[in-house]
């Protein structure tokens, strides 16, 4: 978790996500933010999927502050969560 961001990652994650994650670079503080402030879509299957939005995404960047810049090369991620909650996986929309 970014030290200056006060949000906490409450679904687990999947080992797939985890991977995934890894591979796309795409740390656990940005999963947070998708998944606590970012509008769920329907994914199908029971799935929702979580982008950020206009609203989202300022939030995100006025929690963290001056760090804010840092936050810019994930405006474009995504995660998707399966019913029960767990974070099935995290990527980037291209």
């Amino acid at each position: 978790m970014h030290p200056s961001s006060n949000i906490n990652l409450r679904h687990p994650l999947s080992q797939h996500a985890l991977l995934r994650m890894q591979q796309r670079s795409i740390p656990q503080h940005v999963v947070a933010f998708l998944t606590e402030l970012a509008n769920p879509v329907d994914a199908g299957c029971g799935c929702t999927l979580h982008r950020f939005d206009e609203d989202s995404w300022a939030e995100a960047r006025r929690l963290l502050g001056g760090h804010a810049p840092r936050l810019d090369r994930y405006r474009n991620a995504y995660v998707v969560l399966a019913a029960n909650g767990l974070v099935v996986t995290a990527s980037r929309l291209h």
